[in-house]
């Protein structure tokens, strides 16, 4: 048993297993241990309706249950991750590792809760009388302790992702025809399956338009351009314009988002390549979602781009992380940081004028704390938080900056590093870092 976990748990620098033994998730088990999902249980015809009595945990009438359902208790797990880094053994260990998992999943969940097994390596669990942050929990519960029921004790292994499920009422037909669990379970699985189709749609669509250019920061104390933050530009009927942070592009689903990241980075990647040709490097300020990076699959597959890219960029480049979540502890960052930290210069935190964080934060390898755009009414707000930034000893950055009022606060502040259209225009590539004339 130990020989077969220690060939399991082997690991190269990049944390990929050399090896699995398919034989190791047959021991000890039982042919008859997998009990049926709730969708091949009875349906009692009670509470909201004769026909739809499954539906009342998820809601008081029927269409509040498929409201909820719909907006706020699906997640997905999937096994991206462990089919990516069993590639040559995939086609080996398959079933046993799809059996397993449907089996103990199913096993985890309430009564009421509802199992869709989705294409090969993806599961939706719709969980009964939950927000969408305590079924993300519980998901990634089940996650972690089926990890360890697949390969054993893996020290921040994270091979299994979640993700909530971003659905839109008219994915789904035939809603109200619905008179069955099984008919929900088959609706539901459509109505996925159409969503991720449309998502993957637009993402072709989106990357024709997307476009990566460069805008300085600049270090005014300094007097020094030495910088150069990775700007996400669109091109639509001949003009070119900022990405807007609301914008679908990356305000759709998390999926959506890490893919449209790992495409600003091949994209930047390209031109992080050309600096080795000078003598002297910018620094690439280069922005990264957080559930990219919380996300198993897509913090592989980022780590991956970025270890393909020349060594210098470990010196060169800087990433700054978005829309971080609120509570996340210490040990969550650290693990998330750990696959990445030798790739990159560090990171930073693009947080709220509000945010008062620093103390998961400690010990870490972050360098500054970023703030993007805002109302000349916060100003105030934005003092408190560049301040508290420099008592914990990190470094201040302002991007976004598109106003003369904005920009004065920024100097008058002494805010290490700002950027933003009142600054100039981007550039198409970034330049040797030059002193500014005074």
């Amino acid at each position: 048993m130990c020989a077969v976990k220690d060939k399991v748990t082997m690991r190269n620098r990049m944390g990929h297993p050399s090896e699995i033994n398919p034989d190791y998730f047959n021991q000890g088990r039982a042919t008859d241990e997998k009990k049926p999902y709730p969708a091949s249980g009875e349906v009692k015809h009670y509470e909201i309706g004769e026909a739809t009595s499954f539906l009342r945990p998820f809601g008081k009438t029927y269409h509040e249950a498929l409201e909820n359902l719909i907006t706020g208790s699906i997640q997905i797990i999937g096994l991206d991750e462990v089919k990516a880094r069993y590639a040559e053994q995939w086609g080996n260990i398959k079933r046993n590792v799809m059996e397993i998992a449907e089996a103990f999943i199913s096993r985890k969940l309430d009564r009421h809760d509802i199992f869709v097994p989705l294409d090969e390596g993806h599961f939706a669990l719709l969980f009964a009388d939950a927000t969408r942050k305590q079924a993300l929990e519980r998901s990634k519960a089940i996650a972690q302790d089926l990890v360890n029921k697949l390969f054993g004790e893996l020290p921040g292994g994270e091979l299994i992702s979640v993700e909530a499920a971003m659905l839109k009422i008219e994915d789904f037909e035939g809603l109200d025809k619905i008179r069955s669990l099984e008919g929900l379970v088959k609706c539901f699985r459509e109505a996925i399956v159409k969503a991720q189709t449309r998502e993957e749609r637009d993402f072709q669509e989106r990357e024709m338009e997307l476009s990566v250019r460069f805008r300085p920061l600049i270090n005014r104390r300094k007097g020094f351009i030495g910088m150069y933050e990775a700007v996400s530009i669109k091109e639509a009927e001949g003009k070119q314009e900022d990405v807007a942070s609301d914008d679908p592009l990356f305000n759709g689903s998390p999926r959506l988002r890490a893919e449209m990241d790992c495409v600003i980075l091949r994209e930047a990647g390209s031109f992080i390549e050309k600096l080795g040709a000078q003598g002297n490097k910018p620094v690439i300020f280069l922005s990264v979602h957080f559930e990219t990076l919380a996300n198993s699959y897509f913090r592989s597959k980022y780590a991956r781009l970025l270890a393909a890219l020349p060594k210098y960029t470990e010196r060169h480049v800087l990433l700054n992380v978005q829309d971080i979540a609120p509570g996340v502890p210490n040990s969550r960052y650290r693990q998330i940081f750990t696959s990445l930290r030798q790739l990159v210069l560090g990171f930073t935190f693009e947080v709220g004028p509000s945010w008062n964080e620093f103390g998961a934060i400690r010990d870490l390898p972050i360098l500054a704390v970023t703030l993007s755009g805002h109302e000349s009414l916060q100003i105030s707000e934005i003092e408190g938080l560049f301040e508290r930034a420099k008592k914990n000893g990190l470094k201040c950055i302002w991007r976004s900056v598109d106003n003369d009022a904005l920009a004065r606060a920024a100097f008058k502040m002494q805010v290490d590093y700002v950027s933003g259209p009142i600054f100039g225009a981007v550039q198409t590539a970034p330049a040797k870092p030059f002193s500014l004339p005074k």
